[in-house]
């Protein structure tokens, strides 16, 4: 085979395992994020900023972490939400 094929090839190899290390590192910052938000150990501004996630993502990321729970700020009839 081309030397510079093998070399391609070798690169395509190391590009897709930094990319699934990516994914999983990834993952594993918003589940992180989503517990230290949850537990109350940070306010979501400072998730923000250690995250580099905006906050509306986060509340998002929130809601999808509770199967079958709204939290309280999307809930209907919350005091000074509609």
């Amino acid at each position: 085979m081309n030397p510079e094929m093998e070399r391609i090839r070798a690169l395509a190899a190391v590009i897709t395992t930094a990319e699934c290390a990516l994914d999983t590192a990834y993952a594993t910052l918003r589940q992180c994020a989503a517990a230290v938000l949850r537990n109350g150990d940070a306010t979501l501004a400072e998730v923000s900023e250690a995250t580099g996630m905006n906050q509306g993502e986060l509340l998002e990321l929130l809601s999808r972490n509770i199967p079958g729970r709204e939290p309280s700020w999307k809930q209907s009839g919350t005091a000074g939400l509609s």
